[in-house]
């Protein structure tokens, strides 16, 4: 055997033990990177981590760089490699021999051929194992599978962290958009041919989105975001018609530029779109708030008129019956008849509930009276001071009820008004605006 063939055999024999050690480190780094693992699925069960799975894989190949690198800082040279064989019954002939390679004489060369000659014999002798005990290969196992089944297992706190990923990715989404929005209102806010009331106005919309932003930033749950976006819906279709108007004002005035005037509109059509991309994301997790009747008012025909009221103006209906039943009311100035919902009345019985109700009396009005305001009729006469203790100027069945005739549909506008400014002003409870959109629309549709 030449001294080439004898280094052979030991770069081999090196390569065999420098796999095994890395073998052995990787294994007890994949377990500790299972077992990192379990840690993340057991507690993906309780708090809401979305990427918990990312987590788990990124802990396992952690593991295994790990084990690259401590294999790398461990590996085993060439001594060491003819150490390690000279424990299988060579008796320390291998590691001198390949010690005194490069060394001349009797007594060294006597020596190599002895080590030669011997590791030529008894090769076979020499067994190194490459893969670590089975117990702990069986461990291994053991862990990647309860983390895996762990992975699997159904859990509301899961589903949560998914509805929590997908808004705040939404939220994203319409805070970049947000933000560009306000930029550019700044930008045209800035222009020289507008008044400082025009400039106030867009002022005033930046305010109003930032609020919308501050919103979507803070949203933890698919309703605070449906509720953020039909808010923001109601504040682009006010913002696209104020834009419209301020473009039709610069357009009119001499001193503003054309491209100054086409900003506006430009700006104005982008509100009216962005509109109707919100009024679609605003309908997401409403359709769950059902199966209460539109405009009910929980048992109490309040605006019904059938029953006992004043001048056809019922709110206690008798005798109504069913849905959409005609009931007869008696009242000081006649009766009328209603469609009610299921409503039951608190001094008549019927079955009922939800609803509105039209009817007719004696005497012809389409008004209604507006407590406390002082009317302006040929009717009153006398000092309308000092009326706060007066049981005849207040009394409802009296011949002067203190009071203003206004008309049905101005009311209901009145009201409607308000009710919008609420919902953009955020004054109500998350779901509840697109049901007040829908109470109102349905006045507009009788």
């Amino acid at each position: 055997m030449g001294q080439n063939e004898f280094l052979k055999i030991i770069k081999t024999y090196r390569r065999k033990l420098n796999m095994a050690v890395f073998l052995k480190i990787l294994l007890f780094a994949l377990c500790v990177g299972a077992g990192a693992g379990i840690l993340f699925q057991m507690l993906a069960l309780f708090v809401p981590l979305y990427y918990v799975n990312l987590y788990t894989l990124m802990a396992l190949l952690l593991a295994v760089l790990a084990a690259l690198v401590g294999a790398f800082v461990k590996r085993v040279d060439m001594e060491r490699a003819a150490l390690a064989m000279d424990r299988f019954g060579f008796a320390e002939r291998i590691v001198t021999a390949y010690e005194n390679l490069s060394r001349e004489g009797g007594m060294f060369a006597l020596q190599r051929e002895d080590a030669m000659r011997e590791l030529r014999a008894h090769e076979d002798r020499i067994r190194i194992p490459l893969l670590p005990p089975v117990k702990n290969i069986l461990l291994l196992f053991a862990m990647l599978a309860l983390m895996t089944g762990l992975a699997f297992v159904p859990s509301a706190t899961k589903g949560w962290a998914t509805e929590l990923h997908q808004v705040k990715q939404e939220a994203k989404e319409q805070t970049k958009e947000l933000e560009e929005l306000v930029d550019t209102l700044e930008e045209l806010a800035q222009n020289e041919a507008l008044t400082p009331e025009q400039q106030a106005q867009i002022q005033e919309m930046i305010e109003s989105l930032e609020s919308s932003l501050s919103e979507y930033q803070q949203a933890a749950s698919s309703q605070q975001l449906a509720s953020a976006s039909q808010k923001l819906d109601y504040k682009y279709q006010n913002m696209a018609e104020q834009m419209s108007a301020l473009a039709q004002s610069l357009q009119s005035g001499a001193t503003a530029s054309v491209a100054s005037v086409e900003a506006m509109q430009e700006m104005a059509q982008q509100l009216q779109k962005m509109s109707g991309q919100q009024m679609a994301q605003g309908q997401n997790g409403q359709n769950s708030q059902g199966g209460n009747g539109q405009n009910g008012q929980n048992g109490n025909g309040q605006n019904g008129q059938n029953g006992n009221g004043q001048n056809g103006q019922g709110q206690n209906g008798q005798n109504g019956q069913g849905q959409n039943g005609q009931g007869n009311g008696q009242g000081s100035n006649g009766d009328g008849q209603g469609n009610g919902q299921n409503g039951q009345g608190s001094n008549g019985s019927g079955n009922g509930g939800n609803g509105r109700g039209t009817g007719s009396s004696d005497n012809a009005h389409d008004y209604v009276s507006v407590p406390n305001a002082i009317a302006d009729s040929e009717n009153l006469t006398g000092n309308a001071q000092g009326h706060e203790n007066s049981d005849f100027f207040r009394a409802q069945n009296g011949l002067s009820w203190e009071g203003e005739h206004i008309s049905h549909e101005a009311v209901i506008g009145s009201y409607e008004q308000n009710a919008y400014e609420g919902i953009s002003a955020g004054k109500y409870p998350s779901g509840m605006e697109e049901i007040i959109k829908e109470y109102f629309a349905s006045f507009n549709s009788r």
